[in-house]
């Protein structure tokens, strides 16, 4: 069988200077979504996401224009759907002597994370012996190098230095393509797992001090998980680079410690 996973992000990409309780600047967290569909349903998936767009009144499903009932309708729906989700969360402060070896470039932070998105998708490959040929990869377009992703993807899988690492080699570097969100729909899925992630931990001032796990929780059961725990993170999930490390709200790290 054949797949493609869409993928797309949540949160600001900057890491030169994050926002503070007292300063403006980039959120502190970024947050990567992606689906992984069948391409034998991705037509029918398609149909279902148009379907539920004319049922909200909206010519699409991007996340930053719905309300939250739509939102947990919009998971609800994806959650009986074939497919598979897979997500990343990094919190900024974490990045420690690499933001400076990156020389604060949020093209190379993004490509980072998208490279441990890839990590976990490898993984999926690797357990159900799935190879590169197989397997497609689209990103959402935006302000970054996709060329420059394709030539990290490339390099780890020539000296992977990580165990994660070694799942790259499921994942063609040519594999990867960019399409803007308005010409694939399936890209909205990708854009609602990243969003949730987001605004599962997001601390910023417009979250006015509420966490919104309910979209998560939603979803959870499309996550890709390990088929003896049922673990999530670690698999699915990748909190960069454990839970401590993402700071979370009290309840939410409760709530992500379950996954």
């Amino acid at each position: 069988m054949k797949y493609t996973l869409y993928a797309d992000e949540s949160g600001q990409s900057g890491i030169k200077k994050i926002k503070t309780e007292t300063s403006g600047g980039a959120s502190k967290y970024m947050t990567m979504g992606a689906v992984l569909v069948p391409n034998a349903n991705r037509e029918a998936v398609r149909s279902v996401l148009e379907q539920l767009a004319t049922e909200f009144n909206r010519a699409d499903l991007h996340c930053s224009k719905l309300n939250h009932n739509q939102i947990v309708r919009f998971a609800q729906v994806v959650a009986g759907q074939q497919v598979l989700l897979f997500g990343v969360i990094s919190r900024k402060d974490t990045l420690g002597s690499y933001k400076s070896d990156i020389e604060g470039s949020h093209a190379k932070y993004y490509n980072k994370c998208s490279q441990y998105l890839l990590e976990r998708v490898g993984m999926f490959a690797t357990a159900n012996d799935l190879s590169e040929a197989n397997l497609s990869i689209c990103f959402e377009e935006g302000n970054f190098d996709y060329s420059a992703l394709s030539g990290l993807i490339a390099a780890c899988r020539r000296k992977p230095l990580q165990a994660a690492t070694h799942h790259l080699k499921h994942i063609n570097p040519n594999s990867i393509s960019v399409e803007p969100k308005a010409n694939e729909p399936l890209l909205q899925i990708g854009d609602l797992v990243a969003h949730a992630l987001f605004r599962c931990v997001d601390d910023g001032a417009s979250s006015y001090g509420v966490f919104e796990p309910r979209y998560v929780d939603e979803l959870r059961s499309k996550f890709f998980s390990d088929k003896e725990t049922g673990t999530i993170c670690g698999n699915g999930l990748y909190l960069v680079h454990n839970l401590q490390s993402i700071n979370a709200d009290k309840k939410v790290h409760e709530f992500l410690s379950g996954f």
